[in-house]
């Protein structure tokens, strides 16, 4: 359907397209720090949960990692799908810290489930007919399509928070059940398995490939540095709005907004990348997006508004490029895992900074938590300087 011109025959990669689509129509997204602050009465509350959540995602990631290499990649996301619903009717339910940490707790299960299996999934399918060759556009694409769904859920979710916080995290039930009926049609693809399986044993295996390759070291300390500060920024996206004064009737759009920008970085990354190079793509998309969300921070109203909005272009940018050049260095036996360790320092990142930024935001305002922020991201293109250009 979507990729007839690559002469693919495998449904595999049509039917993550579509689960991805629908998959982005969270329609809490564009609210939920706001949703949680006004439940839990302040922003370190809410940075504690997204530190909570982003702990367990890391401290799932390996594993789950593990278990997509060893026992499958589809059964791994028919597992994350199932699971969170049951975390969408937590985010419902809410109403205190214990509620809103099983939330966050389940959602990161899946999250990690699902993270670096649906990587996985479509690298072997493409290797399974020797077109693994143009693995870097259909991942930008792939990743180019979840900001599709996420835009049209965010318009939809910010004018139903406007009648009610709560009421997006119930619907949005319904696209994640979609996405767990599309799952059940995908089909195993062939790669190296191993001999055993022993989870703990191929996390050992994995992480001794990583310590011995330096391009892996520093696309992870990237990853880390990156996540740890611009993730944690677009968590918090909407008590920045708020504090710009900006009407919550257009959180939706401006939610949307970010994800059409990431969208067309993604779409963008392969043709850019090919252009300029990896390293080069890599460095200006992560010297960019640090250098418009500090000036986000100096200016006020729809004019950081708009500039809060422009760095996810770099992100869309930089994600398939990091993602290919992942893939190039380990074997399909170890690719799910080594893509999860790489997730997990992200994920790593977020957990120990999060609170560390509500606590910036509070001591100061969530303005000059944000400057802060922004001006550490500078780490990441002087690291990536480093990196062999590969392809």
């Amino acid at each position: 359907m979507f990729l007839s011109k690559y002469g693919i025959k495998s449904k595999n990669i049509d039917l993550m397209y579509l689960s991805q689509i629908i998959g982005g129509m969270l329609f809490f997204l564009p609210i939920i720090a706001l949703y949680l602050e006004k439940n839990l009465f302040s922003i370190t509350n809410v940075a504690i949960v997204f530190g909570i959540e982003a702990a367990a995602l890391a401290a799932f990631e390996m594993p789950t990692g593990a278990i997509a290499d060893l026992f499958g990649r589809k059964k791994t996301l028919i597992m994350a799908h199932s699971i969170v619903i049951l975390a969408m009717i937590f985010l419902y339910i809410g109403g205190s810290m214990l509620m809103f940490i099983l939330f966050a707790l389940l959602n990161s299960l899946a999250r990690s489930l699902h993270s670096g299996t649906d990587s996985a999934i479509i690298y072997d399918t493409l290797k399974e007919e020797n077109k693994e060759k143009y693995f870097k556009k259909i991942i930008g694409n792939y990743y180019a399509v979840w900001p599709v769904g996420a835009s049209i859920g965010s318009i939809i979710g910010g004018y139903i928070a406007s009648y009610s916080l709560s009421l997006p995290a119930l619907l949005s039930i319904i696209p994640i059940s979609l996405t767990l009926l599309l799952s059940l049609f995908l089909k195993e693809p062939t790669y190296e398995k191993e001999g055993h399986k022993n989870i703990f044993r191929h996390i050992s295996n994995s992480l001794k490939v990583i310590v011995s390759n330096k391009q892996l070291i520093i696309l992870m300390i990237g990853g880390f540095v990156l996540f740890a500060f611009s993730e944690n920024m677009h968590r918090l996206g909407s008590l920045f709005f708020e504090f710009k004064e900006i009407p919550i009737i257009y959180f939706g759009y401006i939610t949307a907004l970010i994800f059409a920008f990431s969208s067309l970085g993604h779409y963008l990354s392969h043709a850019l990348s090919e252009k300029i190079g990896n390293r080069t793509t890599l460095i200006l998309a992560t010297a960019g997006s640090s250098l418009l969300m500090v000036l986000a921070t100096l200016t006020l109203g729809f004019t950081s508004m708009l500039l809060f909005i422009i760095p996810s272009l770099f992100f869309g940018l930089r994600n398939p490029v990091i993602n290919h050049l992942l893939n190039l260095e380990v074997s399909s036996g170890k690719r799910a895992t080594v893509i999860s360790t790489s997730n997990f320092m992200g994920q790593l990142g977020m957990a120990l900074l999060a609170p560390l930024i509500g606590y910036w935001a509070e001591l100061y305002t969530i303005n000059t938590a944000f400057m802060i922020s922004a001006g550490m991201i500078f780490i990441v293109p002087i690291l990536f300087v480093f990196l062999r250009e590969k392809d």
